[in-house]
């Protein structure tokens, strides 16, 4: 133990199983640092704060936990918070019946006797938003599971960073924020930091660990593989380390997909949503060819999440225009309506919508193919399913996705970029014409990152039309054959992904002229 440091993970292990999560994992942060923590999905980041967090209590795992020189024993979160060890997951934590101002001040509510004081707790909730640049973003009284992963995401940073806390944790904290969001954030981190608090940062994103980061540690295999100094490395050094090889650069997926098609699959022609007092797409027209990629960009808000919601029949307020399939008008007033014009949807939240947490992998892989295993025909009637024939879909896709992990084994205990691999993969026995992609990399790590993006071109290659929404440019450039970009529900610019730049899409996508340094994320 050394007094300079104000937080120590010595020889850590932890086994789900015969899964060996952790093997003998270490961590040194100094006092007023911060600590950049990286690694593949799978190198044990997420088992690493849940110890650190108290929800793996002690006596599940082995090693020592130090804070401030002293050995603690975590065996719940409150152990945690009370050893000052703040932690804000990249799985939100929040109530969502609760209002945001609940949220906020949830476990120090104001009043006296048991009676909460709603209009003080409004106060100081609107006072934390304020104190942090948020309160235009967020009315306080709004149930926070009517707002988007985004505007939640704040919520859930926003609660954690107020508290006194000796070492405040963060992961992924920006996977779901805007820039303009991201860079407030920085600058409460680089205060923070000047004031001395301790900060675990996890990430990705490489521009961020080396813009923000003193130090950056990198997990493989549930072992310490390097602790690097940002001043004395690089990027690439850093994804080394991470992968146990030298990755080259990546590679421009659009500019190698062969198939050609000037044929359209998908028209959209006028479409409008919502009422005429409060629109949320505006007059959107475009098409999309067969083997097509292309990307649709804009800022939060924009109407990205909205387009393919409605494209797949999942609107909740007035649809007007017109879709066409083949050069046939068709109606699309449901999700069952659009899987019988075979349109599919990886959605933004994958375990909100995009996978059924209860079931195992083989079960969520075969979802979209229940017909072809039903037991004489009855499966709709008595929920009766060819147990062998799914057993043998599930191998199937988990064999050619690459996917780490067991067909019986429940999906929630598989890494983000494998869930994510599942959510694709349901789709695959019978490959759609159309397919829907939002945020499809958010939060996956290089390999599977990788993985993703070949699965696309595959099917690009196969004449499937990809329409994919995402917030990371560099992935936009890379993917795309043509991007959209929105802006208050419009269509402000229809670029060529061979010669557009990060600076033209972020011009129309804000409407004013500028260029941000390029985002380099890891993968790239």
């Amino acid at each position: 133990m050394t007094r300079d440091f104000a937080l120590e993970l010595v020889g850590v292990e932890k086994r789900f199983g015969g899964v060996h999560a952790l093997r003998g994992a270490n961590l040194e942060v100094r006092r007023g640092e911060i600590m950049g923590l990286c690694g593949e999905n799978g190198a044990g980041k997420s088992t690493l704060l849940k110890i650190l967090s108290g929800v793996h209590p002690f006596g599940s795992y082995g090693g020592d936990v130090i804070v401030d020189g002293e050995v603690r024993r975590m065996h719940a979160p409150a152990d945690a918070r009370r050893a000052g060890i703040a932690v804000i997951h990249q799985e939100l934590t929040l109530i969502p019946e609760l209002s945001v101002a609940q949220n906020l001040m949830l476990g120090r509510e104001p009043g006296r006797l048991g009676i909460v004081d709603d209009a003080e707790l409004e106060a100081l909730a609107r006072a934390d938003l304020a104190r942090f640049g948020f309160a235009d973003e967020l009315d306080v009284r709004t149930p926070v599971k009517k707002l988007g992963i985004g505007l939640q995401q704040i919520v859930e940073i926003v609660r954690a960073l107020p508290q006194d806390a000796k070492v405040l944790v963060l992961d992924e904290p920006t996977a779901a924020l805007t820039e303009r969001e991201t860079s407030m954030l920085t600058r409460w981190l680089e205060a923070l930091r000047a004031g001395g608090t301790t900060c675990v940062y996890v990430s990705h994103k490489l521009d961020e660990i080396f813009a923000l980061c003193d130090r950056v540690t990198v997990l493989r295999d549930g072992r310490t593989a390097a602790v690097l100094d940002i001043r004395e490395t690089t990027p690439r050094e850093v994804v080394t380390a991470m992968v146990g090889r030298d990755v080259a650069s990546a590679r421009r997926i659009a500019s190698s997909i062969s198939f050609a098609s000037t044929t359209p699959v998908l028209e959209v022609r006028g479409l409008h949503l919502g009422t005429a007092r409060s629109r949320v797409l505006r007059d959107i027209s475009f098409s999309l060819a067969h083997g097509e990629i292309t990307a649709i960009c804009g800022a939060m808000g924009s109407g990205r999440t909205a387009l393919l919601s409605t494209l797949f029949g999942c609107a909740r307020v007035e649809v007007s225009g017109e879709i066409r399939i083949d050069g046939v008008r068709a109606v699309i007033a449901s999700p069952a309506d659009a899987i019988r014009h075979r349109i599919a949807l990886v959605p933004e939240d994958r375990k909100g919508a995009g996978i059924v947490p209860d079931m195992t992998v083989g079960q969520n892989l075969a979802l979209t193919s229940l017909a072809s295993l039903d037991v004489m025909g009855w499966t709709t009637r008595f929920g009766l399913v060819d147990a062998c024939a799914e057993e043998q879909l599930a191998e199937r896709h988990i064999r050619s996705l690459r996917i780490h992990g067991d067909a019986s084994a429940a999906v929630v205990t598989l890494s983000g970029g494998n869930q994510q691999k599942v959510v694709l993969g349901k789709w695959l026995e019978r490959p759609p014409k159309i397919l829907l992609l939002d945020e499809p990399t958010r939060g996956v790590d290089i390999g599977a990152r990788e993985e993703i993006y070949g699965i696309l071109e595959e099917l690009a290659e196969r004449g499937v039309a990809i329409l994919v929404a995402s917030s990371d440019l560099i992935e936009v450039l890379r993917l795309a054959q043509r991007i959209l970009v929105l802006r208050d529900g419009r269509i402000a610019g229809d670029l060529d992904g061979a010669t557009a730049t990060e600076g033209a899409i972020v011009e129309l996508s804000t409407g004013a002229a500028g260029h941000r340094a390029p985002m380099l994320q890891v993968g790239t």
